[in-house]
């Protein structure tokens, strides 16, 4: 296992993108959209920052910040079994919502959201 990626949501993500990318230097590696979603991801190449808008149009919950930790794994399926076995509480069961990865949910003691990724 290996730290893949920290999520941040941002209340704007182009402030943000500046922010990571002109002033610190990091590098866009990938954008995904997710039912019409956008994330961006910025890194250095080992480690990267998923950023997303922090709310939607409409909503005024203005959550920001550091949002969840994603842990990449072997055999995810095999993993969470593991876990389960250890009463560890899930937000999301193994799921496959791209082609390229496979993805779940968990949750540390304090409910900070901990996403377990593989690359299939």
């Amino acid at each position: 296992m290996r730290i893949h990626h920290f999520g941040v949501k941002v209340r704007d993500v182009e402030k943000a993108l500046h922010f990571y990318k002109e002033i610190l230097g990091l590098d866009l590696q990938e954008v995904v959209d997710l039912g019409g979603n956008q994330f961006y991801f910025v890194g250095d190449g080992s480690v990267s920052f998923e950023i997303e808008q922090s709310f939607q149009p409409g909503d005024h919950s203005f959550d920001s910040g550091f949002s969840h930790l994603a842990l990449q794994v072997e055999n995810l399926q095999e993993y969470c079994q593991q876990l389960k076995q250890k009463s560890v509480r899930f937000q999301l069961e193994p799921s496959q919502f791209r082609a390229d990865r496979k993805i779940a949910f968990i949750e540390d003691p304090e409910g900070n959201a901990i996403q377990l990724i593989e690359f299939v």
